[in-house]
């Protein structure tokens, strides 16, 4: 049976068009706010977590709507979103009033973590919804004497998150020794350290680390990261809107290096970045352990950049 039973003019009813498809809408999500210029369909469908086949597809309808413009020919097509568009312009509010919903939830779940005592050892988001309607599910690692009352406790502060969002919000705990099996670039972290893996299922920060261990690690991923800001810029953007959510609250002891960041991103061109960034300059190396790019980064960036690493515990 077809689900729709009457035909809508594409001139009256745009939207239809914009919004048609799943495909759709991540790819104008990734062109919208995660890249700041033109994309091939294969690198739109890294990002965007579909088939190449599937991104030319929609692309192509997409560029054929007006939507999105097409820059090059043949297989060396680069996309980008038509920004003179007024319906395209109201897509991106639409986008960017989704990413704070986002941002507003993990600050809300933060904000109750740090206001219960004792403090848990780490907790982490190990499964978002799926479907709208489906659960939030956050792992906790307390001490085992801790645990128990912790849960209790945090199970009743988060009944007001629910209630802001509509959402339900599962929490299991965890001791260190029963702690489930954890992937880097599978969860989200919010509060504390993991005894995270990496991608081939090894330990990551196995033994404890000397400040100068902690320091030249920063320093690879530094480097590493410096290449990744030269070739794409949308990531200053971020880590700028990153810095200016985390200054419309009182930061605490963090608020000057923070603000010192947000001058810098404001200040500095790509080029100047990159050299700051793998600075051995004493300002450089107080900054780096506050580095709002790490933050911001999605799981498939973030395992770009720890790839290559000679040391598993570089991360």
């Amino acid at each position: 049976m077809r689900p729709i039973v009457s035909e809508q003019n594409s001139l009256r009813y745009p939207l239809n068009e914009l919004f048609g498809t799943q495909a759709h809408v991540r790819l104008l999500r990734v062109l919208a706010n995660e890249v700041d210029g033109p994309l091939t369909a294969s690198d739109a469908a890294a990002r965007a977590g579909l088939t190449v086949p599937g991104a030319q597809k929609a692309l192509r309808r997409l560029f054929q709507s007006g939507f999105v413009t097409r820059i090059g020919g043949g297989r060396n097509y680069q996309y980008s979103i038509r920004l003179s568009e007024r319906l395209v312009q109201i897509a991106l509010e639409l986008f960017q009033a989704e990413k704070a919903r986002y941002e507003e939830l993990l600050d809300a779940i933060t904000t109750t973590l740090e206001n219960l005592t004792p403090h848990p050892q780490a907790v982490w988001i190990q499964a978002f919804p799926r479907k709208l309607g489906e659960p939030l599910a956050l792992g906790v690692m307390h001490e085992t004497r801790h645990l128990s009352k912790f849960i209790r406790k945090l199970r009743t502060q988060l009944i007001r998150v629910e209630q802001d969002f509509d959402l339900t919000i599962e929490v299991d705990g965890f001791t260190k020794a029963d702690i489930p099996d954890l992937k880097v670039d599978k969860i989200t972290s919010l509060y504390g350290a993991l005894p995270l893996l990496d991608n081939y299922g090894r330990h990551i920060n196995t033994r404890p680390s000397t400040h100068e261990e902690s320091d030249h690690r920063l320093m690879k991923l530094s480097r590493k990261l410096a290449e990744v800001v030269e070739h794409d810029a949308s990531l200053v953007r971020r880590a700028k809107e990153h810095v200016d959510r985390l200054l419309q609250k009182d930061q605490g002891l963090a608020t000057m290096d923070i603000t010192e960041w947000r001058d810098i991103l404001n200040l500095y061109s790509i080029p100047r970045l990159s050299r700051f960034l793998t600075s051995t300059s004493e300002r450089a190396n107080r900054l780096r352990q506050s580095n709002p790019f790490f933050a911001v980064l999605n799981s498939d960036e973030k395992t770009r950049l720890m790839s290559g690493l000679e040391d598993n515990r570089d991360t």
